[in-house]
């Protein structure tokens, strides 16, 4: 429903304006139909995205139409390949690497399960040095031949790691990773598993819709052998899929 109040104040807002320009000019500013579509666009967006609509025609144009089409374009343009994109994801190593890993900025703490040479101090220490600075967003964890398990939030993970909670400390998740304990593993705070992760083909109305249902803001992106090479931020991909959705309306004008 907030979305839906965002879109509307968005609409009303753009149409406020194109009124006082035309108010200012002296009415030499016209206001087109083009001009009412892009206004509309936020608003059909959330009815066509939340199953309300099928089809929403102003004029000549079919706002839903375009819709459609930008929403089932692929995913991958907005996919932030950790390399690309100078997201770093390291291994997490010893206490002596923790210097190093703030030398390169790391934005991904990774984690392998079935190690056995995990050991919670050592977690709980490059937690409370790494989270002291603004690069480190997440704990990603893989099985034991590499591909992907599933990723949390880091400082999230954090707080609850440095609660110190009889259920959960950082003791307890090196041993669940020792164990290969998938159980505990999957139910850590804000946990993503692998059976939500994107691949580079899927459409963005399902990623969209997937990031609605979990009520998160990312959504990991693994390859073709499962492994993680990214993720997909909502914003930008809102952000890209309306520039899309008014490049083909502009093209049927």
């Amino acid at each position: 429903m907030s979305t839906l109040l965002i879109a509307i104040g968005g609409f009303v807002l753009l149409l406020v304006l194109l009124v006082f320009l035309r108010i200012k000019t002296g009415n030499q500013f016209e206001i087109k139909n083009s001009d009412v579509v892009l206004a509309l666009i936020p608003v059909a967006f959330w009815l066509f995205l939340t199953g309300k609509i099928q089809e929403f025609t102003f004029g000549d144009f079919r706002i839903v139409a375009a819709i459609k089409g930008a929403t089932e374009s692929p995913v991958a343009a907005q996919v932030t390949e950790l390399p690309v994109e100078s997201v770093r994801v390291d291994v997490k190593g010893g206490v002596g690497e923790i210097p190093d890993l703030i030398r390169k900025k790391s934005q991904a703490l990774s984690f392998r399960m079935g190690h056995g040479g995990y050991w919670g101090p050592a977690i709980d220490e490059h937690l409370r040095v790494l989270t002291q600075n603004p690069f480190l967003r997440y704990i990603v964890i893989n099985n034991a031949d590499g591909s992907f398990f599933g990723m949390t939030d880091a400082r999230q993970f954090a707080a609850v790691v440095q609660a110190n909670t009889p259920s959960f400390s950082a003791q307890a998740f090196a041993d669940w990773l020792n164990d290969s304990n998938k159980a505990q593993i999957g139910a850590l705070p804000g946990f993503i598993s692998a059976q939500h992760a994107l691949r580079k083909v899927a459409d963005k109305r399902q990623a969209l819709q997937l990031m609605e249902s979990l009520d998160v803001q990312t959504l990991p992106v693994v390859d073709d052998e499962g492994r993680f090479v990214g993720i997909v931020d909502r914003s930008k991909l809102t952000a890209s899929m309306l520039i899309d959705i008014a490049d083909r309306i502009k093209k049927t004008q």
